[in-house]
């Protein structure tokens, strides 16, 4: 992807939670959200992290997928994906799904794709007009269900770990200068409770954070490789908050749909690449 001006601006959905079809008055309502927002905030990218569709009890979970990609096929914005906890819960798989974004008009380019246990990581490349690399977003599938029943949720495969070691080392030596990198995934990684916990957070905080109880040492990784800035996350629908955690901001996108629980207003997160005074991106 091409940078044309001075930032660049991601709109981050999460938690749409499409369900049977026909859709509910709630689905339609996040379609309608989902169209107003990005008339409104003209996105240069939207990055979905996660629970775009129901799947449990669903009857063609297909069909509620296609739906939600017409939707993104008429907004036309480029677009990069991630599944959550309950895309994949019944009647259909990742693999299934991956094969259905083929029918996404604008889908973004995946780089580097790496797959492990059918979770899929890979790479958005931002360029200047002149092809130096200007930003890289990683988006990395976290999961559903903890395999190992340590904990709730799943953890971010070691594989996943070492992949974006691996890649992040190829980008680096790539880069012309210091680039402000940004990590997408839907499950928030342990290192949420610490930036809450630190004072340094601000936002809203209505539930436990549901992080894994396995730590896999991604953010062991992120802070070696001083390139990325900020992590964003989903799947907590009453938390909003972002902190600071040795440099790095953890952040909650806002989620989109209606059709779960939550008492926060639905929306997005918008964030903009530029670099400022303390290189971390707004």
């Amino acid at each position: 992807m091409l940078k044309n001006k001075d930032s660049f601006k991601v709109l981050q959905l999460t938690d749409l939670h499409i369900g049977e079809t026909p859709l509910n008055a709630d689905d339609q309502k996040t379609f309608d959200l989902i169209k107003s927002t990005v008339k409104e905030i003209d996105p240069d990218l939207i990055v979905v992290t996660g629970d775009l569709i129901w799947s449990e009890g669903v009857t063609d979970p297909e069909k509620s997928f296609h739906e939600l990609i017409e939707v993104f096929n008429s907004i036309e914005k480029p677009i990069a994906v991630t599944y959550g906890n309950h895309d994949t819960e019944e009647g259909i798989t990742r693999s299934d799904l991956r094969i259905l974004e083929r029918k996404l008009l604008h889908a973004v380019e995946k780089k580097h794709s790496f797959i492990v246990e059918d979770r899929e990581s890979y790479c958005v490349e931002i360029r200047e007009q002149n092809g130096d690399l200007a930003h890289v977003l990683y988006i990395v599938d976290s999961g559903a269900n903890d395999p190992l029943e340590i904990g709730t949720y799943e953890f971010v495969h070691p594989k996943q770990v070492n992949w974006f070691y691996d890649v992040s080392g190829l980008y680096q030596q790539e880069k012309k200068q210091a680039t402000e990198d940004l990590l997408f995934l839907h499950i928030p990684l342990p290192e949420y409770h610490e930036a809450w916990k630190n004072g340094k957070a601000y936002g809203y905080k209505y539930e436990e954070v549901s992080s894994p109880a396995v730590n896999t040492g991604l953010f062991t990784s992120l802070l070696l490789n001083k390139q990325v800035k900020g992590v964003f996350c989903g799947h907590d629908h009453d938390n909003d908050f972002e902190g600071s955690y040795h440099g790095i901001k953890l952040c909650f996108g806002r989620i989109t749909g209606f059709n779960c629980y939550g008492d926060l207003p639905r929306g997005g997160r918008v964030i903009e690449l530029q670099i400022n005074q303390s290189g971390s991106p707004k």
